[in-house]
């Protein structure tokens, strides 16, 4: 009774009102249920639940009702259900199991919601399916040991659908299950290795401010930015992460500045170890819902980077709730990094001695002036917008548009100097995105660069240098990093190819740029492109040659799936 009267007077206190996801008020005659709602913990996956002896983990969960506060204590209460230790705060995402394989785990699920859930995920990952069903203040109990190692994860569902999760009251029910190999210590984690999940929420309520439909929330660890975890290393560290999308929506997760390597990527049966020969590099990874990923980079230089999710309706301002911080990005003439973006964004400094700066200072070889321009829409519609590479000594014309932008083509370990000119009406930034570059020169306005010395966004009128030395040759893109869902779909993308040292661009290549193009109002979905138009011109390719095709995929929203086919209709 003191427990019920505790949570119900930390309900009334509450100071900010409760969003619409309201919590069922239906009592089950003899049931031990709770219906009031405590606040729930924001969980970043460091610290291990149960007690783990001989060899033995013990763990006794709870399903309960809580309130969840992604955007801080200042920030919207949120009515949902959530994974809880017995005697322990609620967390979102529930507590992470994290055991050495071979380890015996004794669970048990005690469900203090007042409707029937079905816990899934409490098992050895091997593939075999399993479920618990509880209804409510039922208490149920499983016996296994977890042999197979990998980022695994665990779920419960109160709603009756057709997909593993969902967006409503029960899709916080996910916590993390990492099985460590068998020759990992037993202790803490590995140095640098993190757990990072994945989640998300749809009111029933529309968001006004957004063309997506309903108010959302997008998290990491339970949090949404600029609020998630600030994370630090020191030059020189080996980084392993596991991130796991326990959301019900596709998520691009993009790294700034390195290269990661993909060591796994699992689903809700089992996770896929790669051997070393078989392991990707990347800096952004697609993960669709109900999918993980382990990763591993070096932090080589020193910085401010971010990891963030590069759908541009998972990070805008617009997903902001109600007493939410506002997004001060329009019209800004400086930067604050934590106003330009929202939802899955996670912020990295990297620590340590500044390596040469042979980059920054030796004389460049290839000068390149890029503009910045912009054309009004007509009748009140979106401007459109376009990175013009200057060819000769005239500037092109303020209004000037190239869509998709100016494909940029450097060479390899050649000192480049780009000037970017900004002649529209908006301040705007540039991302290289893909390039290892000084941090300074990355395109976060207000938190790329180290300590004071950040980059600033690009003011109307004015210009920024870009300095830097392509490591590596291949197919990268550049795009605004600016009020995205605007300038991104109007127009701010291009290609940015780098060849080998000395080498010419090969005739028979061709360019693929797939892009969302600005939607004609905020309540329409932005419609797709491919080279900068909606009825694509079709490639010309010769009989007999081998062509090489470049795909770039820069949409802020949707996805795309390219296959090639064989049209047998013409003769």
């Amino acid at each position: 009774m003191a427990r019920l009267l505790a949570c119900a007077l930390a309900v009334a206190a509450l100071s900010l009102p409760v969003t619409s996801g309201e919590w069922p008020a239906r009592v089950v005659p003899g049931a031990a249920v709770v219906t009031c709602a405590e606040d729930a913990v924001a969980n970043d996956n460091t610290a291990r639940a149960g007690a783990l002896s001989n060899g033995v983990l013990t763990v006794a969960l709870e399903l309960r009702p809580a309130t969840w506060r992604p955007n801080g204590e200042a920030g919207v209460a949120i009515r949902i259900a959530a994974f809880a230790e017995a005697g322990r705060p609620a967390r979102i995402p529930g507590p992470m199991i994290r055991v050495r394989a071979g380890t015996e785990v004794r669970a048990s699920v005690h469900n203090l919601l007042d409707v029937r859930a079905v816990v899934r995920g409490l098992r050895d990952h091997d593939g075999a399916g399993d479920s618990l069903v509880l209804a409510p203040g039922e208490t149920r109990a499983v016996h296994f040991t977890a042999s197979t190692a990998g980022t695994h994860f665990y779920y419960a569902r109160t709603t009756s659908t057709t997909t593993v999760f969902s967006r409503g009251h029960d899709s916080q029910l996910v916590g993390a299950f990492v099985v460590d190999a068998p020759e990992t210590d037993a202790g803490s984690p590995p140095p640098h290795d993190r757990v990072f999940v994945v989640t998300a929420w749809d009111d029933t309520v529309l968001n006004p401010r957004s063309p997506y439909g309903p108010r959302q929330v997008f998290a990491i660890n339970g949090l949404s930015w600029p609020h998630t975890e600030r994370l630090s290393y020191a030059v020189g560290d080996t980084v392993r992460w596991r991130v796991l999308n326990l959301s019900q929506h596709a998520h691009l997760m993009h790294l700034h500045g390195f290269y990661f390597s993909v060591l796994s990527r699992g689903t809700a049966i089992g996770d896929t170890s790669y051997a070393p020969a078989a392991r990707r590099n990347a800096v952004t990874e697609f993960l669709t819902a109900a999918t993980t990923m382990s990763l591993q980079w070096v932090a080589e230089r020193p910085g401010n980077w971010l990891f963030h999710c590069h759908s541009i309706n998972h990070l805008d301002t617009a997903l902001r709730l109600e007493g939410d911080q506002a997004d001060a990005m329009p019209g800004m003439t400086h930067a604050r990094v934590t106003d330009a973006m929202s939802g899955l964004v996670m912020a990295i400094s990297v620590r340590g001695v500044l390596p040469s700066r042979r980059q920054v200072t030796e004389p460049a070889r290839n000068r390149l002036r890029l503009f910045v321009t912009e054309r009004p829409g007509p009748a009140g519609l979106p401007s459109s917008y376009a990175y013009v590479l200057q060819q000769g000594a005239r500037e092109p014309a303020a209004d000037s548009l190239r869509l998709p932008g100016s494909t940029l083509m450097l060479h390899q370990d050649e000192p480049t100097q780009i000037t970017v000119i900004n002649r529209a009406r908006h301040a705007t930034s540039v991302h290289w995105h893909g390039m290892e570059l000084e941090s300074y020169f990355d395109g976060v306005a207000g938190w790329s660069g180290a300590d004071a010395r950040t980059a600033p966004l690009i003011a109307p009128g004015d210009s920024f240098v870009v300095r830097l030395r392509p490591p590596r040759a291949g197919t990268f893109i550049y795009h605004t990093h600016a009020d995205e869902l605007s300038q991104m779909t109007g127009g701010l993308y291009g290609a940015l190819l780098v060849l080998p040292p000395r080498a010419r661009r090969d005739t028979t290549e061709r360019m693929v740029v797939m892009a969302d193009s600005a939607a004609p109002d905020m309540k329409a979905t932005p419609p797709s492109m491919v080279n900068g138009s909606t009825v694509p011109a079709a490639l010309e390719l010769r009989a007999g040659v081998t062509h090489r095709v470049r795909f770039i995929d820069i949409t802020a929203i949707t996805a795309r799936r390219v296959r090639l086919l064989d049209d047998t209709t013409i003769v």
